[in-house]
């Protein structure tokens, strides 16, 4: 896989070994020798998709990589992430960057948690540049690429975007790949905060920076009172707040909508999730949009699965914690969802709080909701 050391220091890792589980050639594992957590890498070519002009002198090549990351805490992470060479520019995705994705015509959106990653590489006594970006997966999404008869991609860049294709021919040892990461433990899952008595509230440390994220799910809504029938017929939407600890020192939360199970909002960039916490109005925008991935449900249907965050301030979630009622809604060109949330399916908030609190050195802030972003 002649891109695999361009890729090594964005997944933090310091060895590459073949080992004997992974039988195709083109699939490799790598191991941190401080560590001893595993990555899995199968490297994809791609193609100039149907109707789009043909490739230029200047346009990058570009070959996935999808990768899945052993965690500490016995998950598995999974990646897709195009590596581009031979370009006259770089895409330079800062994180939180999109690619849209149609499996099979299903559109979809990804997100990069890193950003692009570039480095300089050498060829017939020229140098050119190596971009690398990491886009965020669920295991889903993989397998159903392992029956898709096409993959199309496209990666939106500060002032470019690439798209490009692959099919079933070049992704035929994906599912080799994800039986072998099988060992690597379970996507999505994390282990409950630690101090926290809530079967709610869960940790999960990232592996190659320590830094951490507090999550708070199964808060259940319903239909507002005097509301004729919900939106999106046939839609579960559940709530999921977040604590994101940074680099810098800070964190930022999030509220998150977790549709299943029908129809999808299909939000962009910027949209808001419009709020009444104890009477207050509130509008909360969403940084990146809908991300939208899927899976089998009980009958074996593929179905699709909605988040979409949208950002918010500790004293919100102060003030939440205090309301009786939490009533949002989202404005969609198809009509208005609105939703509503009783103060018991907020009982551990405080809780959530307290611990959130101990990621940085301030204080908590006085609660009073924020109206605008």
């Amino acid at each position: 896989m002649k891109k695999l050391r361009d890729f090594l220091p964005l997944a933090g890792l310091l060895l590459v070994a073949a080992h004997a589980v992974p039988q195709s050639k083109n699939i490799h594992e790598s191991v941190d020798p401080y560590t001893g957590l595993k990555t899995l890498f199968l490297e994809v070519s791609t193609r100039s998709c149907p109707g789009d002009p043909s490739v230029g002198l200047h346009d990058p090549g570009v070959h996935l990589l999808f990768t899945a990351t052993q965690n500490q805490n016995h998950t598995a992470s999974y990646f897709i992430s195009p590596e581009m060479d031979g370009a006259s520019y770089t895409l330079s995705l800062r994180p939180a960057g999109t690619m849209n994705t149609l499996i099979d015509g299903v559109a979809g959106t990804l997100s990069t948690p890193a950003g692009s990653t570039t480095t300089n590489r050498y060829s017939g006594g020229h140098s050119y540049v190596h971009e690398t970006v990491p886009f965020s997966a669920s295991r889903a999404d993989l397998v159903r690429l392992t029956t898709a008869k096409g993959f199309q991609f496209r990666i939106n860049g500060q002032r470019q975007e690439v798209q490009r294709c692959t099919d079933a021919k070049r992704m035929r040892d994906l599912a080799e790949f994800l039986n072998a990461a099988l060992a690597y433990g379970s996507y999505g899952s994390a282990k409950p905060s630690v101090g926290s008595q809530s079967k709610s509230i869960f940790e999960v440390v990232d592996p190659s920076t320590q830094l951490k994220k507090l999550t708070l799910v199964n808060v259940l809504t319903q239909p507002c009172p005097g509301d004729p029938a919900p939106g999106l017929q046939g839609t579960d939407i559940d709530l999921v707040i977040s604590a994101n600890q940074r680099s810098d020192g800070g964190v930022w939360y999030f509220i998150s909508t977790d549709l299943s199970h029908g129809a999808t909002l299909g939000l962009r960039r910027g949209e808001k999730l419009q709020t009444q916490i104890d009477g207050v109005s509130g509008a909360f925008r969403t940084i990146n949009g809908s991300v939208v991935s899927y899976g089998p449900d009980a009958e074996g249907q593929v179905i699709p699965h909605e988040t979409t965050a949208f950002h918010v301030h500790q004293s919100d979630l102060v003030a939440l914690s205090k309301t009786p009622v939490l009533e949002f809604r989202i404005n969609r060109p198809e009509g208005a969802v609105r939703r509503c949330a009783r103060s018991d399916q907020f009982k551990d908030l405080n809780q959530f709080i307290s611990i959130a609190a101990g990621y940085e050195p301030s204080h908590l802030a006085a609660a009073k909701p924020t109206t605008s972003r």
